[in-house]
């Protein structure tokens, strides 16, 4: 079942980021601070990727656990995530790099290497990392957590309390006696190993509270009581986000920055969907869909056209640049969700499924109950 308000909520995520770069076109000029001051909170749509990204985790495997539910969760995962960001970094490497030089350098192949594996690569430039392409840094924090919870499906009914304890372990414990815990996550603790860097960043909390607020969504028992308790709720929590991050209160990426005024605007509209109906125009339903392309792409094609509008003396500074980019980033993420996301990671979709099924086969269908179920359960799209 497609949750619209949801792919809404990515939409906006997306251009919020989309724009956070943007202001970038009028670097070094005199509007640079009103351009600062309005799109740069737009970056909170990375905290809210990471909230929706765990919401849907839960969402899409409430029914599922055991070893080949997990199996299949995380090559879906990796299908969907991993053959788009190879592509676009490469690209990267040509567009903004030293192009085919890049390749001839051993070290900078070390370097790519541990970039596509998603390690982080400058430890000490918590939450970013050094990868070779620099958004990269969301997905090495989506992919960690995809790993995690899907360890946590093999529990069964134990999977709560597997993947509690072990962000216990990795988020308080561990950090005890190297520097933390803390809720900046921007740290450095005392760790050798770079990856513990990543595993115990306090941003983790945010797929934590989004999984928290999937599963209070799903009970039936959590609802507001009427609808125009609903739509108070909607309208507060939507009006304290945006005064949270444009009053300069919050100001970063985190659980203590707008992670956790977000985390409470997505459990009331999460909430609230079950007591009123959440209409997103189209667009932006649109939007959210082709959301992960967009992030991926939308910095390579403002690179390109910069560089477009130097070669023709075009290159002005002001605002209608901002725009530009904006028109020429849905195109391109169009693109990109049909050639890379939906054909490229389709195939290795289909590939790796296949697979599974070669090692794991799915559990026979007891004879009568095939048609029962097919009626019963609507695919999910999420």
């Amino acid at each position: 079942m497609k949750l619209d308000w949801l792919q809404g909520l990515r939409g906006l995520a997306v251009l919020g980021v989309v724009f956070t770069h943007g202001r970038y076109l009028l670097s070094g000029t005199p509007n640079f601070v009103l351009a600062d001051a309005f799109f740069r909170p737009g970056a909170m749509g990375v905290d809210l990727f990471f909230l929706i990204s765990g919401f849907i985790m839960v969402y899409t495997t409430q029914n599922a656990s055991g070893v080949r539910n997990a199996a299949v969760f995380a090559v879906k995962r990796f299908a969907r995530i991993w053959p788009a960001y190879a592509v676009v970094t490469l690209l990267w490497i040509f567009v903004r790099r030293d192009g085919l030089s890049f390749f001839q350098d051993a070290e900078q192949l070390r370097f790519l290497f541990r970039s596509l594996t998603l390690r982080p690569q400058v430890p000490e430039q918590a939450p970013y990392f050094g990868l070779v392409f620099p958004l990269a840094w969301t997905l090495a924090f989506e992919m960690y957590f995809y790993i995690v919870f899907g360890i946590s499906m093999l529990a069964g009914r134990l999977r709560w309390l597997v993947l509690a304890s072990w962000m216990l372990l990795t988020l308080v414990l561990l950090p005890l006696n190297h520097g933390g815990p803390t809720l900046n996550v921007q740290q450095f603790l005392q760790f050798r190993s770079g990856y513990m860097q990543l595993v115990t960043n306090p941003i983790i909390y945010e797929f934590l509270a989004g999984v928290v607020i999937g599963l209070l969504y799903l009970s039936p028992r959590v609802r507001f009581p009427n609808v125009s308790v609903a739509w108070q709720a909607v309208i507060c929590s939507v009006g304290f986000v945006l005064w949270w991050g444009w009053s300069g209160v919050g100001d970063f990426h985190g659980p203590a920055g707008w992670g956790w005024p977000l985390a409470v605007m997505l459990l009331v509209l999460a909430v609230a969907s079950k007591t009123v109906t959440l209409n997103m125009p189209r667009w932006l339903v649109w939007t959210g869909t082709v959301s992960y392309s967009m992030y991926l792409t939308h910095y390579l094609s403002q690179l390109v056209l910069i560089s477009w509008l130097e070669k023709r003396g075009l290159h002005t500074q002001s605002w209608n640049e901002i725009f530009l980019a904006l028109l020429l980033a849905i195109p391109v993420a169009s693109a990109s969700h049909w050639l890379l996301e939906r054909q490229l990671g389709g195939w290795t979709r289909r590939k790796l499924v296949l697979l599974v099924d070669r090692v794991l086969p799915a559990p026979p269908v007891p004879e009568g109950l095939d048609v029962i179920k097919m009626a019963k359960v609507a695919p999910r799209k999420m």
